[in-house]
């Protein structure tokens, strides 16, 4: 056996030899490999690590960005989707299944008829419309717009105008019941697609947490003290008076203004309350320069 195969034959084994000198003498190849970053990180230069380190930032931020325009995407069509979908709904229900219903249930029961008959405070407003249009029929009479009519012409037409009056406001009494079961419709419609979407409200809510995240705090400032002011400013209680009459009046109410005046006075204050507590108490730690700007702004 020559010196080669004899080197060969020591270094199969783990022995050391003259001949293994080019493997390192004793240190097999193995020992030599380091795991140490910091050894790793001197074989390279300054540049390299700045260079990987700004790949990997802008990987991040890459990634972050089609995120972000995926779930924006994904949002603003679910976010359709809730619109559009239970008022669809809303109009189907009332329009072609309760509005017929009604009309034909009023003609069969009595008491249905009755219900939804004109009210006391419609009559009322039947009445000036009526003396309204009597005071018109005499205008014209006496400009000579129209040739003079007898009592019993008169009557006539003032008949006829009552009696469309009756049909308008017994529509509108038939309209405002069919809205309650519409609305009940849309509601179960909307509470049903957040129920049975959890990941699509979860976007939902991470695109509005981010979008939020982009504005100033200058202009966080600014919508807090706008939607504050318009909801709870001292201007904002006819527009609570209005609101509330808009309700009841879509639903056949009619509005009892001692009751209204309660609700403005007790409901808008205990808002009030609620928004300046979570300003002063739990806006500061969310965010501490939004709160530093609304504590300038209130100040001054």
């Amino acid at each position: 056996m020559n010196a080669e195969e004899r080197s060969w034959e020591d270094w199969i084994s783990g022995g050391s030899t003259s001949g293994g000198g080019d493997w390192g003498g004793d240190v097999s190849v193995l020992d030599q490999i380091t795991d140490d970053p910091a050894e790793i990180l001197r074989d390279k230069s300054a540049i390299e690590v700045f260079g990987d380190s700004i790949d990997e930032d802008y990987d991040d931020m890459l990634l972050e960005d089609r995120v972000f325009m995926y779930a924006s995407t994904n949002s603003a069509k679910f976010l359709a989707l809730l619109i559009v979908v239970p008022w669809v709904i809303d109009f189907l229900v009332h329009d072609y299944v309760m509005m017929p219903f009604l009309e034909r249930y009023v003609q069969k029961v009595p008491l249905a008829a009755e219900l939804l008959d004109v009210r006391r405070s419609q009559k009322l407003q039947m009445v000036k419309d009526l003396n309204i249009e009597k005071a018109r029929y005499r205008f014209e009479v006496e400009i000579g717009k129209s040739p003079p009519l007898s009592d019993e012409e008169v009557w006539s037409e003032l008949r006829e105008k009552a009696l469309e009056l009756r049909d308008e406001w017994r529509l509108e009494n038939r309209n405002a019941f069919a809205n309650i079961w519409s609305d009940m419709v849309y509601g179960i419609v909307l509470f049903l697609l957040i129920c049975f979407n959890p990941s699509k409200v979860a976007m939902l809510k991470f695109t509005g947490y981010k979008l939020l995240n982009n504005i100033s705090d200058s202009g966080k400032a600014f919508l807090i003290i706008l939607v504050s002011d318009i909801l709870l400013g001292y201007h904002s209680e006819p527009g609570w008076h209005t609101m509330v009459e808009v309700i009841l009046e879509h639903y056949g109410l009619e509005a009892d203004q001692a009751a209204v005046t309660f609700f403005v006075c007790l409901v808008p204050v205990a808002f009030d309350v609620l928004i300046k507590f979570w300003v002063y108490k739990y806006l500061p730690r969310l965010s501490p320069s939004v709160g530093n700007i609304l504590d300038e702004i209130t100040r001054h």
